[in-house]
């Protein structure tokens, strides 16, 4: 899930500063934002400062471990994330969602995954999904976050069956990308966090469902035609 441009940052205080000193308490009481942690101007600026260093320090393990040919296939698996995302799936709510094939990415390699979908949360920005202002946060939540969430759930339940895992994977990612969202734009003053809570996480939840179902088929799929783009399916 992409937080848009205008939903953080959106606050009252350029209002007080016309309005003058003596509106501005009724002026944040009555504002979304006047509940925020803080100015969320500033957390704009905290969550793309954590999100530059969490990138370096992704490029600097995956330098270590990796070479130049791995290149080609960051470009490839970009491009190829990049067109999915373009295909919105209609829901049984006011929204649509599109698959993000976070978890096949993961577990082809974490460390790659995570510059993938720092590239793809880049190019989306671009193109209208997400925002050039929130992207710190959807850098941190799409390609730090979520890779992690993807690849740890799988490793620590495909002991038992690994479609359950796959799907268990892609559902629990993309939900827990909702609680995350929920809590940022409550800490922002945007909505109150049973809001987030209440619609916004139960709409990932169904989106999570089709990642997950999408995650299996895929997976299992890739394991038939090019196991070593899954060598996962295999330990």
């Amino acid at each position: 899930m992409h937080i848009p441009d205008g939903l953080i940052g959106a606050n009252p205080f350029s209002e007080v500063a016309e309005h003058g000193h003596e509106h501005a308490h009724e002026i944040i009481e009555h504002s979304p934002a006047g509940h925020a942690l803080f100015d969320p101007t500033y957390q704009l600026v905290i969550f793309a400062a954590i999100a530059i260093i969490l990138i370096i320090l992704v490029f600097y393990k995956y330098q270590k471990n990796h070479n130049e040919k791995d290149i080609v296939k960051i470009a490839l698996f970009t491009v190829a994330v990049v067109i999915v995302q373009l295909i919105e799936l209609p829901l049984p709510v006011a929204a649509c969602a599109h698959i993000s094939l976070i978890t096949v990415v993961a577990l082809y390699d974490l460390d790659m995954s995570m510059i993938i979908y720092t590239f793809v949360t880049i190019i989306q920005a671009f193109l209208g999904e997400g925002g050039i202002s929130t992207l710190g946060y959807n850098l941190v939540n799409l390609a730090i976050l979520a890779p992690l969430v993807a690849f740890y759930v799988y490793k620590l339940t495909n002991k038992y069956n690994k479609n359950v895992a796959l799907f268990l994977s892609g559902f629990l990612t993309i939900t827990f990308l909702g609680v995350i969202v929920s809590i940022e734009y409550a800490m922002a003053g945007t909505f109150p966090l049973s809001y987030g809570l209440t619609v916004i996480t139960p709409v990932e939840a169904v989106i999570g469902v089709l990642e997950g179902i999408v995650t299996v088929f895929v997976m299992n799929a890739l394991h038939k035609v090019q196991p070593e783009l899954v060598p996962v399916m295999d330990e």
